[in-house]
């Protein structure tokens, strides 16, 4: 399988996001940070954020590999730099894989390798 290679807050980091099951899991992380980002009721406010990034943190490890979100967000982080990542996270396929796909398909039709 082909590892595709993204940014995330100017970090490298590559998954096979073109595999179903990476697809898939992508769509579930993202539905899990909705859901954490949401869930706000009866909990302070360093809990709302603590389960945000922690959502965020979750969701890069479980994509990239255990380790990727430290590489990405440093050994501290805040919100809005979770949020930041978590944006370009949400806007990776529109702006990073489908642009690779199609450059990778242009080189097929060219008869390229």
């Amino acid at each position: 399988m082909k590892k595709i290679a993204v940014t995330i807050l100017n970090q490298k980091l590559s998954a096979d996001l073109l595999n179903p099951k990476v697809v898939k899991k992508y769509q579930t992380e993202i539905d899990k940070v909705t859901e954490k980002v949401n869930d706000t009721e009866g909990k302070t406010d360093e809990e709302v954020i603590v389960n945000q990034c922690e959502a965020v943190i979750e969701m890069i490890d479980n994509i990239f590999g255990k380790g990727s979100a430290k590489k990405v967000l440093g050994e501290e982080t805040d919100l809005l730099t979770c949020l930041q990542a978590y944006f370009e996270l949400t806007t990776m396929y529109k702006n990073q894989v489908v642009p690779y796909m199609n450059k990778e398909i242009a080189k097929m039709k060219a008869g390229e390798k």
